[in-house]
């Protein structure tokens, strides 16, 4: 693929990293057998655009790994299993159009927009980022007053006291301190509510510093927290856990499966077409390979915790 090729070779990485990238994706490219059923219309959208010169370099890039992201994942979504994976999430919290949601973390507004219109609750979105923000208000904007999108600060994370029925954090840890995050959200939740939370952790085995530093630099977030931290800090601000699950496999084997079904439809579209979006298509396409491998290699973890508020 030419087109990907020259476009990795812009990589400000080792250049067996780049090589490794470009195996990724070939060699699961070789893999795709058909579409899954939980495909989604994602696979046929056009193709993303990296931005044009008139338009900040930094948004452009970011836009068009959103953009990417809808292809990957399903439109809205930012976690590998896209819909699939947010139903599987949700079903666990007893929602309904009596009952307000906090949702924290990975969304683009495909979350948000799901548990509204199929569990019909009003959700609060926090969301960090500006650009993922923007993008979410107008995705959105369809559902009134039953989703409003706010932002927050990771370093002082703060919410309406005492008024939601339930949350969903999708790795809402990055950038915030376990235990101040946690009583956060107990502070902001009713009595009894329940809360689903996603988070990447430090994993049982150490990996090379210069991989984990560069998946770092590409997620823009810290080195993610011990899993006894975490849960200890939960179980300090007054959940009681309920399940712990470990969700890498999972998690793991998605990646693959949505990239290969992904690089089998780039092969049909050609390389003039993937051109327009390739700065964006490499810096994603670089990030999950290292967040797998960091996975598969037991440097990182990727926990589920149910729990319910005591108080």
């Amino acid at each position: 693929m030419p087109g990907l090729n020259a476009a990795l070779a812009l990589l400000p990485s080792p250049a067996r990293l780049r090589n490794a990238v470009a195996d990724l994706l070939l060699a699961a490219a070789e893999r795709v057998s058909r579409p899954s059923p939980e495909a989604g219309p994602a696979a046929l959208a056009p193709l993303p655009q990296d931005g044009g010169p008139t338009q900040d370099a930094a948004k452009g890039v970011a836009l068009s790994r959103l953009a990417w992201a809808d292809r990957l994942w399903g439109e809205g979504c930012l976690l590998p299993g896209g819909m699939a994976e947010i139903h599987r999430l949700s079903g666990l919290l007893p929602l309904s159009p009596a009952t307000t949601v906090l949702l924290l973390g990975r969304d683009a507004g495909g979350a948000a927009g799901s548990l509204i219109a199929q569990r019909g609750a009003w959700v609060a979105v926090h969301q960090r980022d500006p650009v993922l923000r923007e993008r979410m208000a107008a995705r959105l904007r369809p559902y009134g007053r039953r989703a409003t999108v706010l932002p927050w600060d990771p370093a002082c994370p703060a919410f309406r006291p005492g008024y939601h029925h339930h949350a969903l954090a999708l790795e809402a840890l990055d950038g915030a301190d376990p235990a101040a995050l946690s009583m956060a959200l107990a502070a902001a939740l009713k009595p009894g509510a329940q809360l689903v939370m996603l988070e990447v952790v430090q994993g049982e085995h150490p990996g090379p510093a210069p991989l984990l530093e560069r998946w770092m630099a590409l997620e823009g977030r810290a080195v993610p927290p011990r899993r006894r931290l975490a849960e200890a800090a939960l179980q300090r601000a007054g959940f009681q856990l309920h399940v712990a699950e470990d969700t890498a496999p999972r998690h793991a084997a998605a990646i693959i499966e949505s990239w290969s079904r992904m690089i089998a439809g780039l092969r049909e579209a050609g390389a003039p077409a993937l051109r327009a979006g390739a700065a964006g298509l490499v810096a994603e396409a670089e990030l999950w390979l290292l967040r797998h491998r960091l996975m598969a290699s037991g440097a990182l973890g990727f926990l589920r915790w149910h729990a319910t508020l005591r108080r």
